[in-house]
């Protein structure tokens, strides 16, 4: 038995040795080709950024987080409108919620989404890139480009851009080289005639001179008005005003025609108006589950994309987020409703971080997968179902998030913990909200609400009770948004439906008595149904595969069900038992060397005599 027992453990530790590369997930995504930007991945990156000959501006984005879905609009329009600039720089977006892309999101240390950056042709492998500025507005985010442009060509030779940098000069010559040449004349902040340089820096015979009205010679001369200002150089220093104002299609327009008088084809500018994209799909009708029912699959889901990537994603864990992350362990250990299995996993987990100073993202990885390989902790096959959307952009791991931290909080209550008390439970939610939950801006919101727990918590219950309504509050604030999944609308809970006696007599005023009740009995029973069916199909390929596992569908799961007893053979035990066995082994190999070298001086003893 103890030799069984090695030698299983040995297979499952070079198993575990040789495939730590992660398990893949779902692959959702905000983006397609069609957006006109580069979708970049870990396999790709390197040869477009690294090794490309144009400059680069990136959004590292997650697929769950709901400013990432906001901002993928403004994003898609901004990528359309610099699209005819793609010679000089691209746009590109890559998902860090794709567990194949973890390692490149850590390497350029990616703290929150979503975060984009903007990089030069040709960056070092230790550059992480610019902080490039994230709106709403489309113009406010080309002009920072701009900026970006104009200081890479000061401070590299990027040969293929035309000159967007101030002229200094106060004297402008004729190039025989080109047919028309143009100034414009602009105040420093306005980056009209530096958008329109390169507009037009394909077509060739044209240049367009960016002029500041800090260059005072060429100002006096020009003697103008209004900035910015358009001119015709139709000589040296002979120049005629064209166009005034701060409006880029009139300006566009004039240089075409001057384009036609010259018997050159006009340059078209990209129509934003036909080409835009945004969010709206084809709602298919699904077979949704009932929100009033938690499911296992759902916070294992939950579990593992937490451990094994939000948390993942940051290259060093060291001083508060570690903190952070080892109370947050220690309240899974006592509070996640799972097996014996789940926890001892959890547990081992924890025990290569609470002792350390710093742990490294990538090592801390590495050992979560290979437990996973050796315990196979997971009861369900870890999908989502009471959490999934109508859309592959909807709910899931958000929806997830907030189902776990919800039973945490009831479990906690429930069993009465010693270890926690009701404000370091939300202490404990809110530390990992703030370290590691990948939407930055759900992150903020959620902190200001936070605020509110000192002073309006003083038990497990008001825990309870404290999470609900700041998960309304969130809905309340949500609702109608673009990351609202419209089959599944936001709303504050419980609804009347489900709790008649959580509002008081018929109103919209809550009786907090009532609705901790259903909390508590909501969260404490976890249903083990593994299936969820589309009403449109009942192919294979549309059904979630049921774990085989001696635990029936769709009964109700006790968190006491699983007795220690159970797990008679942990990790310890079978590494001790592999010791004994080699040792065992060693004294057998001993003692057959013994016998052989006996037999052999029997026989020497035989030919030469005693």
């Amino acid at each position: 038995m103890l030799i069984w027992c090695s030698g299983h453990v040995v297979v499952v530790l070079l198993v575990a040795a040789l495939n730590t590369a992660p398990i893949c997930t779902e692959l959702i995504g905000l983006y397609e080709d069609s957006d006109l930007m580069e979708i970049l991945n870990s396999g790709n990156f390197n040869d477009k950024v690294l090794q490309g000959n144009t400059s680069y501006v990136i959004e590292f984005y997650n697929a769950f987080c709901g400013h990432c879905i906001r901002f993928s609009t403004p994003w898609k329009g901004f990528g359309i409108q610099v699209y005819g600039w793609r010679n000089y720089v691209k746009v590109g977006v890559i998902d860090c919620s794709n567990e194949v892309n973890t390692q490149t999101c850590r390497n350029y240390e990616i703290m929150g989404y979503p975060t984009v950056r903007y990089f030069p042709p040709r960056p070092a492998s230790s550059n992480i890139g610019i902080e490039f500025i994230r709106s709403f507005d489309i113009q406010i985010m080309k002009n920072f480009l701009i900026k970006m442009l104009q200081e890479t060509q000061r401070k590299m030779n990027v040969s293929t851009l035309c000159d967007i940098q101030p002229f200094e000069n106060g004297n402008v010559e004729l190039d025989s080289n080109n047919i028309l040449t143009f100034i414009i004349i602009s105040t420093p902040n306005n980056r009209i005639a530096q958008e329109l340089i390169i507009d037009f820096c394909p077509v060739e015979k044209v240049k367009i001179i960016n002029v500041l009205n800090s260059n005072t010679v060429l100002a006096e001369l020009l003697k103008t008005e209004t900035y910015p200002s358009l001119y015709l150089v139709e000589d040296n220093n002979q120049f005629t005003l064209l166009a005034s104002g701060n409006n880029k299609t009139k300006f566009t327009n004039t240089i075409n025609t001057y384009l036609e008088t010259v018997h050159m084809t006009p340059f078209s500018i990209f129509d934003i108006t036909t080409t835009f994209y945004n969010l709206l799909f084809h709602k298919d009708k699904f077979l949704m589950p009932n929100d009033n029912t938690v499911y296992l699959s759902d916070l294992e889901a939950t579990l593992r994309y937490s451990l094994e990537h939000e948390i993942l994603s940051q290259s060093v864990i060291t001083a508060e987020s570690l903190n952070s992350l080892n109370s947050y362990l220690e309240l899974l250990i006592e509070c996640f409703p799972s097996n014996i299995i789940t926890k001892k996993f959890i547990k081992l987990i924890w025990e290569n971080t609470h002792l350390n100073k710093t742990v490294s993202g990538e090592k801390l990885g590495n050992i979560i997968n290979n437990y996973e390989i050796l315990l196979k902790p997971y009861v369900t096959k870890h999908t989502w179902i009471g959490c999934e959307g109508s859309q592959p952009i909807y709910r899931k791991y958000p929806c997830g998030l907030w189902t776990m931290f919800h039973t945490l909080t009831v479990q906690a209550s429930t069993k009465n913990l010693k270890t926690f008390n009701g404000k370091q439970v939300l202490e404990t939610i809110t530390g990992y909200v703030k370290h590691f939950f990948g939407c930055t801006d759900c992150s903020e919101h959620f902190m200001n609400i936070a605020t509110t727990i000192q002073t309006n918590v003083s038990s497990l219950d008001d825990a309870v009770l404290w999470l609900w309504s700041a998960h309304n509050q969130v809905n309340q604030r949500l609702r109608g948004d673009v990351t609202e999944d419209p089959m599944h609308p936001k709303i504050l809970f419980p609804l009347k439906v489900y709790c008649e006696t959580c509002h008081q007599n018929g109103t919209d005023e809550w009786n907090t008595t009532e609705v901790l009740k259903y909390l508590k009995n909501m969260y404490s029973a976890i249903s083990l149904q593994k299936t969820l069916y589309n009403i449109h199909s009942q192919d294979d390929h549309n059904l979630i595969i049921p774990g085989k596992r001696s635990i029936d569908d769709n009964i109700n799961y006790n968190n006491n069900v699983f007795d220690e007893e159970q797990w008679k053979i942990d990790v310890n035990t079978c590494m001790i038992s592999y010791i004994l066995s080699c040792s065992v082994l060693m004294i057998l190999f001993y003692l057959l060397l013994v016998k052989k070298r006996c037999k052999k001086n029997k026989y020497i003893y035989f030919i030469l005599g005693k």
